[in-house]
Formats: structure tokens, sequence, C-alpha cells
């Protein structure tokens, strides 16, 4: 029960943050938003093809795909850019504790709770593998400067 609690919470409280902040601005980082949770995605395909780790609770209608992608995941990625954009060493320094403080001290908990569990990926691996994808969230940001209006 305190797992669905926590499962459904992950996809639903975080949206709730995005209230108090500028809506122009958020409207702007949804695309990246939308960018990091594709390739978040695609990952967790991966992950289940290559047995990086093992999904062993979730929410329904969710199979190999946890919450957290579309919930803390995707409106984290729009604040850390709202509140970092433009100052990309800043960014990068935001994203390295947080997503350190995910690898190595949520995912340990998530396990630790029978959430999943990690088989042929460790802590240091799933942190480099969201590092590379914060760096790739915010080149396509970049990119989405140059072609919207």
């Amino acid at each position: 029960m305190f797992n669905q609690l926590l499962l459904w919470s992950t996809f639903i409280i975080p949206w709730f943050a995005l209230i108090p902040l500028n809506k122009t601005d958020v409207k702007k980082f949804i695309p990246a938003a939308l960018f990091g949770a594709l390739i978040l995605t695609f990952v967790f395909q991966v992950a289940d093809k290559f047995n990086w780790w093992e999904i062993e609770e979730n929410i329904i209608l969710l199979t190999n795909t946890t919450p957290f992608v579309y919930g803390l995941f995707f409106v984290g990625t729009i604040i850390i850019l709202y509140f970092t954009y433009h100052h990309f060493l800043f960014y990068l320094l935001t994203n390295l504790i947080i997503d350190g403080f995910l690898s190595f001290g949520i995912s340990k908990w998530y396990e630790h709770l029978g959430i999943y569990k990690l088989i042929n990926i460790n802590s240091v691996g799933v942190y480099l593998l969201t590092t590379v994808i914060a760096i790739l969230i915010y080149g396509f940001q970049k990119w989405q400067d140059t072609v919207m209006i």
C-alpha cells in the first residue's frame, strides 16, 4: 500500500509545483520535458531488453516504465530549466546534485522498498545515464530556441 501511494505521489504531486511559476516560461520548457521523457522512456525499453533493472511494483497501466518519468522527472525538468536555463554550468551542477541524490539515495530506497532492483547496471551507471540525458535536454532546449518564434 505504501509503495502504491509513493508511486502515485511521484506521478501526481509534482504537477502542483508548476502552479506558482510563470505560465509563459513553463510553456517554453514543455517541449524539452517531453523530449526528456521520450528519451527516458526509450532508456526504460533498452533497460528492459538488456536487463539493467527490473521493475517489481508499478501503477496500473504502466509496465516497464515508472510513473517517475511522467511526473517527477517531467516536472523536474521544467523546474530545473526554469531556474537555471542560460547558465549551463549552473544547470549542469544542479543536475549533477539531483541525479546523484536520485542515483545513490532514492534508487537504493526504492530497491529496499521492492519497487525495482538494479541488475546489470549499478548506481554509477544510472548516474552517468541521467547526466547524459540532462545534457541532451539542455541541447534540445538550445536548439528549440532557434526554431521556435
